[in-house]
C-alpha cells in the first residue's frame, strides 16, 4: 500500500504539475479519485480489568477498565461509518478475575473468560495473543479463551512442539464495505518469543515460538498479495533501546515493506508521546518510520485511534492520516452493559479478597523497595525460607547446602506514581496479592556460590552508576529494568557499589558471618517464572531446577502470614556508602514523606512532586 500524507501527496502532485505539464496529459487516469475513511481502534493490556476497580487495594479506579474503554468506542462508532476494533493482546490475565477464573472458581468445560465474553460483545475482529496468555496458566485456560471467542485470535510465530505446525491462524483478512466499495483488511499478529521462558513450565514440549522479524518477512509479503491494507496488530513494544529488540519489535517491524497502520503492546507504555524522540520516531504525529502507530498504554488506560484517509482509483492508496490516544480517566461513563455482563464474577471476586487472614501493627509500602531492605520482600523470603527449611529436613541430602531466597517488589511504580503496595491493619487476601501479584509456583534451584554472585550481579542493573565527582542530580533507579527483576538474595549479607560498572557492583558478601565461597553450594527458593528464565539471570534457564511443585507464593503467603505474621527487614543488604558532590534521588509515590516520617529513615529526604506527580527524594548517606 502507498501511504503519503495529505501534505506530501500535495507537495508530489504540484511537483509533478510543474515539472512536466501534466494537468492534460493522456496518461493520467480518466478514473476520478473515490476517497473513503477507516478508523482503526486498538488497545492493548487490558488483564482482566472488566470494571473500573483495584481488587488489590479493594477500592474504584476511574482510569481502567474495558466497561469504559466499550464507552469510548461507541462514541467513536456513533462519529463514524468504517471502523475496525482490534487488540495487541495480554487480556485473560492480571487482574484477580484471572485467579479467581482459574484457582478459586475454576472455569467448567464449555466456559470461557468473562472478558473473552466482553470482548465478544465489544466485537472485537481479532487479538492479538499475547505472554500472558500463555506463561501464567496450564493451556487448558487459554484454549478455553479460544473455544469461547467469536473474534480471532493471531499469532504468526508459535508453533507445536510435535508438529511445528503454527498453533494459530498467523493473519486474517476482513474485507469490508466502506460504503459503495471493498476494501480487503489484514491483519497479522506477534508476540515475544522469550514467552518460552517465561512461561517453560506451561510451554516446555507443547509450544515454541519463532523470532518475530523473521515470521515477518515470512508472512507479511504473503498477507501483502491478499489484502489492500496491512495492520499490524501485535503483542510487542518499539524497542530502540528500551529492552530486548527480540522482545520489542515494533520499530522493526515498520520497516518490513507492505505495513500500513500498527496497534502495539506489551510495554504498557503510550504512544503517541511515551518514547523519547530518536530517529525514524515522530511522537507528535504517531508514526515510526513513518507508518502510523498506537500503543494505548495498559489496563484500559486509553483508546487507540488510527484515521486512515483512503482514496480509490484503480487501487487502494492511503492519503492520510491522523493518530491520537483518547484516555480513559473520570468523566467516562463505565458501560452498563459491560457492567451486567461482569456482575457476578465482580462480586465473586470481591467476596475472595476480602477473606481475612490476618492483622498487624505495621504500615506497609514498596514505596522504596529499589532502595532499601523492605519487609515487602522480607515476608515473601521469610516464607520461602520456612519452605526451604522444610524441603530439607525432607531430603537429607542437601543438609550441607547453604540455603537462600529470592524476592522482588511487583509493585514499583510501572503504571504511574501511585502503582506502589500499601498494606494497614487487617491483611485480607487482597494484599496478599498487592504483595504477591502473580500466581507463581514455587521452585528451588541449585547453584554455587559464583552463579549466587552472578544473580546478584544482574539484579544489580537495578541501579544507575553514579558518578560521585558530578556536582549534577542523578537518579539511583535505572528504570529501564522492570522493579519485578530486582530480586532480593535473602540468607546471606551483601553491599552494591553503585559507582561501579554494570557486573562489578557486589561487594562484601557473607555467608554465615565468613567471606562466600565460591565453591559453597546453595538451595535458592523463587518462582518458576524467574527458574525458568524470565528476566535471563544468567544460570536460570530451567536446568537447574531441583524441586517443581504447583504450590504458589499467595498460597504459600497466605499460610505463613497468618501463622507468623509480618516481620521486620532484616537489611541483609545496602548500597555501599561513598562521598558525592551532586544530589542522589530518588523517584517513587508522592506519599513516601509519611512513610519516612513514621520510620525515621532520616537518610531520605522529600524535595518536591514533579509535573507528572511524582515523589521527588534525596538519599543521604551521612544519614544512615
Amino acid at each position: 500500500m502507498k501511504r503519503q500524507t495529505r501534505l506530501s501527496q500535495a507537495a508530489m502532485v504540484l511537483s509533478l504539475v510543474l515539472m512536466f505539464g501534466l494537468l492534460i496529459s493522456p496518461f493520467v487516469s480518466s478514473q476520478a479519485a473515490e476517497n473513503y475513511q477507516l478508523a482503526i481502534l486498538g488497545t492493548t493490556d487490558m488483564h482482566q480489568n472488566l470494571l473500573p476497580y483495584d481488587y488489590m487495594s479493594d477500592e474504584p479506579n476511574e482510569e481502567v477498565g474495558i466497561s469504559k474503554i466499550y464507552t469510548l468506542i461507541e462514541e467513536q462508532r456513533s462519529k463514524k461509518k468504517n471502523t475496525i476494533l482490534l487488540s495487541a493482546g495480554d487480556i485473560i490475565q492480571g487482574s484477580l478475575i484471572g485467579d479467581y477464573e482459574y484457582r478459586i472458581n475454576p472455569l467448567a468445560e464449555g466456559e470461557t473468560q468473562t472478558i473473552v465474553e466482553a470482548y465478544n460483545f465489544a466485537e472485537y475482529k481479532a487479538v492479538s495473543v499475547g505472554n500472558h496468555e500463555l506463561q501464567d496458566f496450564p493451556l487448558w485456560f487459554f484454549e478455553r479463551a479460544l473455544e469461547g471467542a467469536e473474534f480471532d485470535w493471531l499469532s504468526a510465530n508459535i508453533k507445536k512442539y510435535e508438529t511445528d505446525e503454527l498453533y494459530l491462524k498467523p493473519y486474517e483478512v476482513y474485507e469490508k464495505d466502506l460504503g459503495g466499495r471493498s476494501i480487503k483488511i489484514g491483519v497479522i499478529s506477534f508476540l515475544p518469543p522469550q514467552t518460552f521462558n517465561w512461561g517453560r513450565d506451561h510451554l516446555d514440549g507443547n509450544l515454541y515460538f519463532k523470532p518475530i522479524i523473521e515470521q515477518a518477512e515470512k508472512y507479511i509479503p504473503e498477507l501483502n498479495k491478499k489484502s489492500d491494507i496491512i495492520i499490524v496488530a501485535a503483542h510487542t513494544g518499539l524497542a530502540a533501546g528500551y529492552r530486548d529488540e527480540t522482545e520489542n519489535a515494533g520499530y522493526f517491524l515498520s520497516k518490513i515493506e507492505g505495513v500500513d497502520a500498527m496497534v502495539l503492546g506489551h510495554d504498557h507504555i503510550e504512544f503517541p508521546g511515551g518514547y523519547e524522540d530518536f530517529e525514524g520516531v515522530d511522537n507528535e504525529l504517531g508514526t515510526v518510520n513513518g507508518v502510523p502507530v498506537v500503543m494505548a498504554g495498559s489496563w484500559g488506560s486509553a483508546l487507540g485511534v488510527i484515521d486512515l484517509d483512503l482514496e480509490y482509483r484503480e487501487g487502494w492508496n492511503i492519503s492520510g492520516f491522523n493518530v491520537e490516544l483518547i484516555k480513559n480517566d473520570e468523566t467516562v461513563e463505565s458501560h452498563p452493559k459491560i457492567e451486567e455482563l461482569a456482575q457476578e464474577v465482580h462480586q465473586g471476586t470481591l467476596d475472595y479478597i476480602r477473606t481475612p487472614v490476618a492483622e498487624t501493627d505495621k504500615y506497609l509500602t514498596s514505596y522504596f523497595v529499589r532502595v532499601k531492605d523492605s519487609a515487602i520482600t522480607q515476608v515473601i523470603n521469610d516464607a520461602q525460607l520456612r519452605y526451604g527449611e522444610n524441603f530439607i529436613a525432607s531430603n537429607p541430602e542437601y543438609q550441607d547446602y547453604g540455603l537462600l531466597a529470592a524476592a522482588a517488589s511487583f509493585r514499583f511504580g510501572r503504571e504511574g506514581p501511585r502503582d506502589y503496595t500499601r498494606i494497614e491493619r487487617e491483611i485480607r487476601v487482597s494484599d496478599i496479592t498487592d504483595i504477591y501479584m502473580y500466581p507463581n509456583e514455587i521452585r528451588i534451584v541449585e547453584l554455587n556460590g559464583e552463579q549466587v554472585l552472578n544473580w546478584l550481579e544482574h539484579s544489580a542493573k537495578n541501579f544507575n552508576q553514579i558518578d560521585p565527582d558530578s556536582p549534577e542530580r542523578q537518579e539511583l533507579i535505572n528504570w529501564d529494568l522492570s522493579g519485578s527483576y530486582y530480586d532480593i538474595l535473602e540468607g546471606i549479607e551483601y553491599e552494591i557499589d553503585i559507582t561501579q560498572p554494570e557486573g562489578q557492583r557486589i561487594v562484601n558478601a557473607t555467608f554465615q558471618g565468613e567471606p562466600l565461597s565460591a565453591e559453597q553450594n546453595f538451595l535458592v527458593i523463587t518462582n518458576n517464572h524467574r527458574a525458568a528464565g524470565g528476566g535471563d539471570f544468567p544460570h536460570l534457564d530451567g536446568e537447574t531446577i531441583i524441586y517443581r511443585t504447583a504450590t504458589t507464593h499467595q498460597e504459600l503467603l497466605i499460610e505463613h502470614i497468618d501463622t507468623y505474621g509480618i516481620g521486620d527487614a532484616s537489611f541483609n543488604w545496602r548500597i555501599k556508602p561513598f562521598e558525592h558532590e551532586g544530589d542522589l534521588i530518588v523517584r517513587t509515590h508522592p506519599e513516601g514523606k509519611e512513610y519516612i516520617e513514621e520510620r525515621n529513615l532520616y537518610f531520605l529526604e522529600f524535595l518536591e512532586i514533579d509535573s507528572d506527580g511524582w515523589g521527588i527524594y534525596r538519599y543521604n548517606f551521612n544519614s544512615i
